[in-house]
């Protein structure tokens, strides 16, 4: 499969101009990241079972080609915290919901601040969550949407990282 570094992780999430683009190249980036993950679940580098057994379950429209799939299996097996599921979760079922409608919400839209209010990985660094909860608040003349949807980007872009780092551990 193919590497990819955090750096990578951002650059690619930090080209996207809207929103939908954003969450599509995310759950991409997921699941590459759950993919690379999935081999260490099952052998111990037996280069036998990888040929035949692995990568038969992880090839495209392979089983666990699917993202929700994946993890519910990572999940079960206890080798994923209840977190981090729930992160990447919320993350494809968001991509999923944006997918479906006719008008997509923006980076600055009360949809995505109630998404990002709902992800660990925002949630829990509480200096770049409160400022996010500073802008999102504040008087208009406080701030500017540019300065804010910028800043989303960056925080959800980071969210994707940290996921991205812990399954690459």
């Amino acid at each position: 499969m193919a590497t990819m570094t955090e750096d990578d992780v951002l650059e690619q999430l930090d080209a996207q101009e809207d929103l939908l683009a954003f969450m599509a190249k995310a759950n991409d980036i997921l699941l590459l990241a759950v993919k690379r993950f999935l081999p260490s679940l099952f052998v111990n580098n037996d280069e036998e079972i990888v040929e035949y057994a692995v990568k038969p379950l992880l090839a495209r429209r392979g089983p666990l080609d699917d993202i929700d799939v994946a993890l519910r299996l990572i999940y079960a097996l206890g080798k994923m915290d209840k977190w981090l599921y729930a992160d990447i979760t919320h993350f494809s079922q968001f991509y999923q919901y944006l997918k479906g409608q006719d008008d997509i919400p923006g980076f600055a839209d009360d949809i995505t601040w109630d998404f990002i209010s709902n992800v660990n990985c925002i949630t829990q660094n509480a200096t770049l969550y409160g400022a996010l909860k500073s802008m999102k608040f504040a008087d208009f003349a406080a701030w500017s949407e540019t300065r804010f949807v910028g800043m989303v980007k960056t925080a959800l872009a980071l969210a994707i990282a940290t996921i991205f780092k812990e399954l690459d551990t």
